[in-house]
């Protein structure tokens, strides 16, 4: 594939018709120096990592996964996965999807259906990788995810990426000029708060509670109903 549109947004991109990890592939070529916002994009994936060490397979021509690296410190780390998923959001509303929400960390869901993951990658050398994947195709049978094409919009892998690295760079530009305006931007776009959640911590507990706020380093604090500030978990929205 042509990456036309990708190749002026990242400082070099590689596209993979089929490839285990997108993550695993950019960690294989930092070795050989991979620059500052570099990306790695793939029409399939056979082994792709979800959160808290899941599987993530993505079949050929279903969706978008992408995966970038950041060298320095473009944010707060706990803030770039939240980032990133504003700037899937915000390129949605680019092609008409004006109802996109996050379910905090790492989720973008439309009318409850998830059309879109993201995972960050703390590397040994203090960078760190944000994976993204985005549902371009119907996703059966996966009743809970919602596609672009559902939805009436046709796009290509390279314009998709495209229209997220750009957004990506928007955000990353605009929280070193005003963080504070960025984290109430997240705050607004987050379907979590307000809600009564269950949250499954890394350690296989639970913790159930209501999500009050996001707070300064990006965690979530849900009132249990002494606040509890979580920086990781899947977390479950549960019916009022």
């Amino acid at each position: 594939m042509q990456l036309t549109k990708s190749s002026e947004v990242f400082s070099q991109v590689s596209w993979f018709e089929e490839i285990d990890s997108t993550n695993l592939e950019l960690e294989r070529q930092l070795a050989a120096g991979s620059l500052d916002f570099s990306a790695v994009i793939a029409n399939a994936q056979t082994s792709g990592q979800g959160r808290l060490g899941r599987s993530w397979l993505s079949p050929s021509g279903s969706s978008l996964a992408l995966s970038i690296f950041f060298a320095g410190p473009h944010a707060e780390p706990g803030w770039l996965t939240l980032l990133a998923a504003l700037a899937v959001k915000r390129s949605l509303e680019k092609v008409g999807i004006e109802s996109a929400g996050i379910k905090w960390p790492n989720d973008v869901l439309i009318e409850g259906k998830k059309v879109s993951g993201i995972l960050a990658q703390l590397l040994p050398t203090g960078g760190v990788i944000v994976g993204i994947g985005l549902n371009l195709g119907k996703q059966h049978p996966d009743l809970n995810a919602v596609s672009l094409s559902e939805l009436g919009v046709e796009t290509d892998l390279d314009s998709a990426a495209a229209t997220i690295g750009q957004e990506l760079k928007a955000l990353l530009a605009e929280f070193a000029a005003d963080a504070v305006a960025v984290k109430k931007s997240f705050s607004d776009a987050c379907l979590t708060l307000g809600q009564n959640v269950r949250a499954e911590l890394p350690g296989g507990s639970e913790l159930h509670g209501r999500a009050s706020e996001i707070n300064s380093a990006g965690q979530l604090v849900i009132l249990t109903p002494e606040p509890r500030s979580l920086s990781a978990g899947d977390v479950w929205h549960l019916r009022s």
